[in-house]
């Protein structure tokens, strides 16, 4: 009972209770809904209710790096710890992409040379190896055309070979070496 004299001290020490002294009933400690801390760093929104702090939204301990595993510690909230998972860093032109103390690492770059003198070989980040036709000039292998020179993809032959003597009374023409040869003829 709530009587003259010294006040009784009717304080729960709780937070979610309003306390107070009734003159008839006593110390009353009714349930509020204000805002408390549950002691929880894995929780958001704690409110009181019947009397307890109860946290109502989880905390959300996402930060969009697959090279992180992520939790959350009551007692210190989101943990974001690196991992050794498999990943992928966007770039078409990178091989062995792995996490690596938190970020995506790759081990090698996409090999894209063709061997093909008349393409210009190059990577593009977003679709990987490109080997574009070009018209440089090339070797056809036939040591009896001059000038040769890339189309399509493909070294194409020049001009012939040159071994006119201005003798008509040679048959010319080029050997396998690429040598002019002048055979006498009875023309």
């Amino acid at each position: 009972l709530c009587t003259g004299g010294v006040a009784t001290n009717c304080n729960d020490g709780n937070h979610c209770t309003d306390d107070s002294c009734e003159s008839l009933e006593g110390c009353q400690n009714g349930s509020n809904e204000l805002p408390c801390d549950d002691g929880n760093a894995c929780t958001t929104v704690d409110i009181c209710e019947t009397g307890e702090c109860l946290g109502s939204t989880p905390l959300i301990c996402d930060d969009s790096n697959v090279c992180t595993d992520d939790s959350c510690s009551p007692e210190s909230g989101c943990l974001f710890l690196a991992n050794a998972a498999d990943c992928d860093d966007s770039n078409a032109c990178t091989l062995g992409d792995h996490c690596d103390s938190g970020f995506c690492l790759t081990d090698s770059l996409l090999d894209c040379n063709d061997d093909n003198p008349c393409t210009d070989d190059g990577c593009a980040t977003d679709s990987g190896c490109t080997n574009i036709f070009n018209s440089s000039p090339c070797d056809d292998l036939n040591p009896c055309t001059a000038n040769d020179i890339c189309a399509d993809g493909l070294c194409t032959a020049g001009s012939a070979v040159d071994c006119d003597d201005g003798n008509l009374c040679t048959d010319d023409s080029c050997d396998e070496a690429g040598e002019c040869q002048h055979v006498p003829n009875e023309d």
